[in-house]
């Protein structure tokens, strides 16, 4: 798959097929969110990994120290299992998973989705990497990369039959920014994209080199 232009490609179909009012509400959203310095101010290259404690579609709770130890990890954030741009991101992750593992990593998925919707995603998606629940978004926001939406935005996902409060177990209609994240043994950031546009997201590619950086820099230091 070639993503960066897969999403392009769904872009342009999307942003053709809504109606000029929603068009520029979507717009408008984009220049706030760049204007505001979101993801500037969000977790970054050489940051350490927030701690966190989440739990997957069954139930089972993983932190990121359980994570780590077993190395370095590929976390990424997903807006949900509506998000069509989030289905071709989480299909390339797991595409991308068996050579993530081989390079002795492990991919880890994150949406603010209630663990049900989580557990319907990944098997809807035949997913095989560790997708976790993260209500209300509280990871994201300690990462710095949640957001508020605006009242026109709330609109158009209202008409479209999307309660993210429910769906999220919060009180604010709130999402996280689409990221990736490769992050070492020792929780240092060493690779990272955000972008509040859903269209965009690296080539998974540059993930695994990323992941082949980090192993060899281990090698080294250990000769």
């Amino acid at each position: 798959m070639n993503l960066v232009q897969t999403l392009r490609d769904l872009n342009d179909r999307h942003r053709a097929a809504l109606p000029p009012r929603d068009r520029v509400v979507f717009d408008d959203e984009l220049d706030r969110l760049r204007m505001i310095r979101l993801v500037e101010e969000g977790l970054a290259l050489g940051d350490h990994l927030p701690d966190f404690r989440l739990a997957d579609s069954a139930g089972r709770q993983w932190t990121s120290h359980e994570l780590l130890d077993r190395g370095p990890l590929v976390l990424a954030l997903f807006r949900g299992g509506w998000c069509p741009y989030c289905d071709l991101t989480m299909a390339a992750l797991e595409e991308a998973r068996p050579a993530i593992e081989a390079l002795g990593a492990t991919a880890v998925g994150i949406m603010p989705e209630r663990a049900e919707h989580v557990a319907a995603t990944v098997a809807r998606r035949g997913i095989g990497y560790l997708m976790l629940s993260d209500p209300a978004n509280r990871f994201a926001r300690t990462c710095g990369l949640a957001y508020d939406l605006s009242p026109a935005h709330i609109r158009i996902h209202r008409e479209r039959g999307r309660d993210f409060p429910a769906l999220h177990d919060d009180t604010h209609w709130r999402l996280p920014v689409p990221a990736v994240f490769v992050v070492a043994a020792d929780a240092r950031v060493a690779f990272a994209f955000a972008d509040v546009d859903p269209a965009r997201w690296p080539d998974p590619e540059e993930l695994l080199t990323a992941l082949q950086d980090l192993r060899d820099t281990h090698l080294l230091s250990n000769r």
